[in-house]
């Protein structure tokens, strides 16, 4: 039975001389982690899906420069997708987040807004508070520079090893830990500080600013974006988190970042590639 790396050294061998289902084949083992990493750095769908389209490119133009001595083509494919979130322009959303303090007068400017509990249990809202969870807890990674955002989302969310994830960035494994030490710091600080998924003590609620986050464009009641019952939840479609802190208490602030959606990759972001790529091999 051949492994999961010969089967694709195989099918780059064959997209190599042009093969396009071979590539085709290849792109989708890897776009839906690719997509909802770029969206979780720029929050925006449709910027989400260019962005991955983009990258998916590059692993295409690329094939021909990639060497399976020095990495596994899912690793390579990773690393183009770090680098490009990096280095790419800065999002709408990104734009318009200054930071924690920023972020934390943005919420208390929006009044808490009581709902009945018999209106709770409607299924209209209680998708709207999974919306206001998501929504408010995703907006808080926008805080974190770049750097801290996507070493937190690898380590903490997506679920890889310290070692490998220094190796897709390009730094030591030190200097990894000490970047991720710092994002879960100034992250978790202010979850203790204000959010009361963490601590009961903070009067910040979901259902309390659900109807605020609505009056704000924030959430739409007619386009769910973050709880759509068919989107898989992060914990189940990556099963190990390979946190290497033995001794790390904060696994309560972990859980709630997985149990963020794992997005369908929108299916015309590779048929559009597919359209229009050429090869050049």
């Amino acid at each position: 039975m051949k492994t999961n790396r010969e089967e694709d050294l195989i099918l780059i061998e064959k997209a190599r001389t042009g093969d396009r289902r071979a590539l085709e084949t290849l792109l989708k083992g890897v776009q839906s982690w690719i997509y909802n990493v770029i969206r979780r750095i720029l929050l925006n769908p449709e910027e989400a899906e260019d962005a991955t389209q983009e990258v998916l490119f590059k692993l295409a133009t690329n094939l021909a420069a990639y060497d399976p001595n020095r990495a596994s083509f899912k690793t390579w494919a990773y690393r183009i997708t770090v680098n490009y979130a990096l280095n790419a322009k800065r999002g709408k959303l990104e734009e318009l987040t200054t930071g924690f303090s920023g972020y934390a007068n943005e919420l208390k400017q929006m009044p808490d807004i009581e709902v009945p509990t018999d209106e709770l249990s409607n299924p209209e809202n209680k998708i709207l508070v999974e919306e206001a969870k998501a929504s408010c807890t995703l907006g808080m990674l926008l805080c974190l520079d770049r750097e801290q955002r996507i070493s937190l989302l690898m380590a903490d969310i997506m679920g890889l090893s310290d070692k490998e994830s220094a190796e897709i960035i390009g730094i030591s494994h030190d200097a990894f830990r000490k970047r991720l030490s710092r994002a879960r710091q100034d992250l978790y600080k202010f979850m203790d500080d204000k959010c009361g998924l963490i601590n009961t003590s903070n009067p910040c609620r979901c259902s309390k600013k659900m109807k605020s986050f609505q009056n704000h464009g924030w959430i739409d009641a007619k386009n769910p974006r973050f709880s759509a019952p068919h989107v898989q939840r992060v914990k189940e479609q990556i099963q190990i988190l390979n946190c290497e802190d033995e001794d790390f208490q904060r696994r309560e602030y972990q859980e709630i970042f997985r149990d963020h959606p794992y997005f369908e990759t929108p299916s015309k972001i590779l048929e559009e590639l597919m359209a229009k790529y050429t090869p050049t091999y």
